[in-house]
């Protein structure tokens, strides 16, 4: 008789199967009423034990991840069947490393020099020290280059006021995370060197593995906007006190015009007693102001309630998987609100359309995290229904558009 390899084979799985589903139970004995296991993924990759935990929870679970990843284990907390829970064990642990910090410190300085070069563009443009056109290659490079460079110190109001309201909002982020055990990285900043634009395309962070619980979600995802608009706020109001108000010159044929919020006209109404734009008259804006209104943009573009977006966060940790779909419809309604601007000759529409093609891309649906069972608490439902109304407040259909003057 010749040895069966393909039931040796089997054998040597099963055997390895129970091995590991003593080990396990031995780990959660104390802490689970186990009433059955599946083996969900053989020979042991996925493990779900289907019974009741004892005591708290949130308390408790953290326990399980711990005694689980000693054994080399990810643990995942889900309802189960009955009324019961389930803990799923899926063999690996994902690398807590976060990166290499030089990588953002080298990242930041370049964001610094872009955001400092445009803001140099921006204060020469509000002071008409910036020619109006040019004619040749070399009055290009002397306007775009040569002159830049030589009053660079002009930019700094424009950087420090932008650079310090994303700092702070991705720092927010960053240190709750930390205050909460989620692996995080240190922000990455983008750099984004076009004379048009802010000079960065802001940051983000990296999230190594699934965050522990919806209140974790919650609390990370309401940091950065909350802390960027601490900020964000007073040099608004300090920008609009530097800025002018009047009509357009007779010799500008287009502007550009930035879009409005509930907040910012309120803001504008609270510094000029007034509503801006209206007959003719709106506020030119500082530097200073104009980099605190990118802020609020910025933060805008954030509390969007798509995939891992801040606004997707703090609406995942309300509805759960819910989100998701709510998270698709705002996609869509953001691609067909960007092409109806368009196609009606505001290009405004532009900025909606590339912001809904990058989140249906690469950002469509929230990741679940580790414990799905514990609930947010009435305090922290109440936080998110707030940054809700703040991305009511904040919310700019056209946040940016060029006017042609007639």
């Amino acid at each position: 008789m010749e040895p069966d390899e393909n039931g040796m084979k089997r054998q040597a799985s099963s055997s390895s199967s129970l091995v590991s589903v003593a080990r396990l139970r031995r780990e959660l004995d104390d802490l689970m009423d186990i009433h059955s296991h599946e083996m969900l993924r053989g020979p042991d990759e996925a493990i779900a034990f289907q019974g009741s935990l004892v005591g708290d929870a949130e308390a408790t679970f953290d326990t399980i991840r711990e005694r689980l990843a000693a054994q080399g284990y990810t643990a995942w907390l889900r309802e189960g069947q009955a009324d019961g829970l389930r803990v799923v064990a899926v063999k690996g642990v994902t690398d807590e490393e976060t990166g290499r910090p030089w990588i953002n410190l080298v990242l930041f300085i370049a964001t610094a020099l872009t955001v400092l070069y445009v803001g140099t563009i921006q204060s020469l443009v509000y002071n008409e020290m910036m020619a109006d056109s040019v004619d040749t290659f070399a009055e290009g490079i002397q306007a775009l280059v040569v002159q830049p460079i030589t009053h660079i110190h002009m930019g700094i109001p424009f950087a420090a006021t932008l650079l310090g309201i994303l700092v702070t909002h991705e720092l927010s982020h960053y240190f709750v995370a930390q205050r909460h055990g989620s692996p995080v990285s240190l922000p990455f900043f983008i750099p984004l060197p076009l004379p048009g634009g802010l000079g960065t395309m802001g940051a983000v962070i990296m999230q190594k593995s699934a965050m522990r619980d919806r209140k974790t979600i919650l609390d990370i995802g309401v940091a950065g906007p909350l802390g960027g608009l601490i900020v964000a706020i007073p040099l608004v109001i300090l920008g609009l006190s530097l800025s002018e108000v009047g009509p357009i010159p007779p010799d500008v044929e287009v502007v550009v015009q930035e879009g409005n919020s509930l907040l910012y006209l309120g803001l504008k109404y609270l510094v000029f007693g007034r509503v801006l734009p209206s007959n003719g008259v709106d506020v030119w804006l500082h530097p200073v102001a104009f980099a605190a209104w990118a802020g609020l943009l910025v933060t805008m573009l954030n509390l969007l309630p798509v995939g891992q977006l801040d606004g997707g966060h703090v609406t995942y940790a309300l509805l759960g998987e819910r989100a998701h779909r709510l998270g698709q419809a705002v996609i869509f309604a953001m691609m067909g609100w960007g092409g109806w601007l368009l196609l009606n000759g505001n290009n405004a529409g532009g900025l909606w359309l590339v912001w809904s093609i990058l989140n249906l891309a690469i950002n469509r649906k929230h990741p679940p995290p580790l414990n799905s069972v514990t609930k947010l608490g009435w305090k922290r439902m109440a936080l998110g229904i707030l940054v809700w109304i703040l991305f009511i407040l904040l919310f700019m259909p056209a946040p940016m558009q060029q006017v042609v003057v007639e």
